[in-house]
C-alpha cells in the first residue's frame, strides 16, 4: 500500500539535542490538503505552540515549526515508514542546528509508546533494538 499513507491525524513525538541524551517531547496534529501539510504542535516544558506549514509525499515531509511566541522557525525534514505509523528525520534550527526526531501516530484509545520507552523495555528484557537508518 505504499504510496496511500497520509500524514493526517495525531502524533506524539521526541526530538533530540546533539549534545544531550534527553529526549523533548511534543504532540502534532497534522492535515494533508493534496500533500500541502498544516497544523499545530504542542512542545512539552516552555517551548509551548506553534503552527505547521510544509509540504508531504510519502514517504516525504517537510515542515517548519513556527512558534506563535515568536521564537526562531525550526524546519523539519524526514520520512514516513511503509505502515505509515512512524514518521523521523532531522531537524534545522539557523545554520548550525540540528538534531534528530521521531514521532509515532496516536489513535484513540492506543497506548502509546515512544522510542525511548521501547528501548528501555528491550534493554530490560535482554532484546536489542533495531538501529533506524540514517535519513
Amino acid at each position: 500500500m505504499a504510496g496511500s499513507q497520509s500524514i493526517a491525524g495525531s502524533w506524539r513525538g521526541r526530538y533530540f539535542y546533539p549534545a544531550s541524551s534527553e529526549p523533548h517531547g511534543f504532540e502534532a496534529v497534522f492535515i494533508d490538503a493534496d500533500g500541502v501539510l498544516e497544523g499545530n504542535i504542542l512542545d512539552d516544558g516552555q517551548l509551548g505552540e506553534a503552527d505547521v506549514a510544509g509540504r508531504f509525499h510519502f514517504p516525504h515531509v517537510k515542515f517548519s515549526k513556527i512558534y506563535r511566541s515568536g521564537l526562531q522557525p525550526v524546519r523539519y525534514e524526514g520520512r514516513m515508514s511503509d505502515d505509515g505509523k512512524t514518521l523521523s528525520g532531522r531537524w534545522y534550527l539557523g545554520v548550525d542546528g540540528s538534531g534528530t526526531w521521531t514521532a509515532k501516530r496516536y489513535e484513540d484509545g492506543e497506548e502509546l509508546k515512544l522510542e525511548s520507552e521501547e528501548t528501555h523495555e528491550l534493554q530490560a528484557s535482554g532484546e536489542k533494538k533495531q538501529e533506524l537508518a540514517p535519513v
